[in-house]
C-alpha cells in the first residue's frame, strides 16, 4: 500500500510494520511510554488495496496496561478519563482508543494519537492530570451526596456586590451557615483568608469551615498562618473531613435542614 511506503519515509525509515492477524498491522516505531515501554499502536485496514479511511487504535493495550497499577473505578476519574479523549478527538469503543483518519493524513494523527496514549497509560501522568480537578471535585461529591441534608449551595455569595468573595459551598440555614472552602495551594489559602476577613468586617453571621488538600506540604508555612488565623475550622484532608464533617456540625448545633 502506498500510504505505507509514505508513512515510513515519514519516519525516517524508523518503523516497520508486523501482520498480526488479516487486515491488522502492528506499527513498531520509536514512541515510548515514560517506562521506556513501547506504546501499542495498530492499523486497521479495509479489504480494498488503497483505503479511503483508516482506524489508528490499541486494541485496548493502553487500559490493560494501566489497570495492572491504576483502576479508574469513579465518576469522577471516568470524567477526566473522558475528557483527555475528547479534548484530542481520541473515540473510546469497549476499551479499544482509536481514531479513523485519511491515509493522507495518517503520520499526524499517529504521532497526536500516541501522545494521548502516553498519557493516559503513565498512571503518574494520569495521576498529575487528576490532582488538578479531582480534589475540587471529590470534595464537591461529599457535600453534595453526604451533606445534602445541610442543604449545600454551590458558589454562594454572602455579600451580593462582592462577586471576588465567592464560598465555595454555604451549608445551613439562615440562623446557623457554614461557609465551606476547599484549598488545594497558596493561592486558594489567600482568597479563602481574605473572604473570610471581609465577611467578619461586614458582620455576617457565619462559621467558617477549610478543607485541605494537604495542609502540611501544600502550603507554604505564612500561608498556614493566614489561614489559621482568620478560619473557624479546618480539615487537613479531605479524608479528615469525610471522617468527621458530620460529628463535628452535629457538636456546632447545625442540624439537617428540613425541605
Amino acid at each position: 500500500m502506498q500510504f505505507l511506503e509514505e508513512l515510513k519515509a515519514e519516519f525516517n525509515r524508523r518503523v516497520t510494520f508486523r501482520e498480526r492477524r488479516p487486515h491488522v498491522l502492528q506499527v513498531v516505531a520509536p514512541l515510548f511510554h515514560e517506562d521506556g515501554d513501547m506504546i501499542d499502536i495498530y492499523l486497521d485496514l479495509p479489504k480494498e488495496p488503497e483505503p479511503k479511511t483508516i482506524r489508528i487504535s490499541d486494541h485496548g493495550m493502553t487500559l490493560m496496561r494501566l489497570s495492572y497499577s491504576y483502576d479508574i473505578d469513579t465518576p469522577t476519574k471516568q470524567r477526566i478519563f473522558r475528557r483527555i479523549l475528547s479534548e484530542n478527538e481520541v473515540l473510546e469503543d469497549r476499551g479499544r482508543l482509536y481514531v479513523d483518519t485519511e491515509p493522507a493524513e495518517i503520520y499526524p494523527a499517529i504521532l497526536r494519537f500516541a501522545q494521548v496514549i502516553a498519557k493516559v497509560g503513565s498512571m503518574q501522568a494520569f495521576k498529575r492530570e487528576m490532582v488538578q480537578s479531582l480534589f475540587y471535585e471529590e470534595l464537591g461529591e461529599f457535600v453534595e451526596i453526604s451533606l445534602s441534608a445541610y442543604s449545600p449551595i454551590k458558589s454562594y455569595l454572602p455579600i451580593e456586590t462582592r462577586d471576588d468573595l465567592e464560598v465555595d459551598w454555604k451549608l445551613g440555614s439562615k440562623d446557623r451557615e457554614v461557609f465551606l472552602f476547599g484549598v488545594k495551594d497558596n493561592s486558594k489559602a489567600r482568597l479563602a483568608a481574605l473572604a473570610c476577613r471581609e465577611f467578619q468586617m461586614k458582620q455576617v453571621d457565619f462559621k467558617s469551615v477549610i478543607v485541605h488538600e494537604d495542609f502540611e506540604n501544600g502550603l507554604s508555612r505564612k500561608d498556614q498562618t493566614r489561614i489559621t488565623a482568620a478560619a473557624d475550622k479546618q480539615f487537613t484532608s479531605l479524608a479528615n473531613f469525610r471522617e468527621n464533617a458530620e460529628s463535628y456540625f452535629r457538636r456546632e448545633g447545625l442540624t439537617p435542614v428540613v425541605q
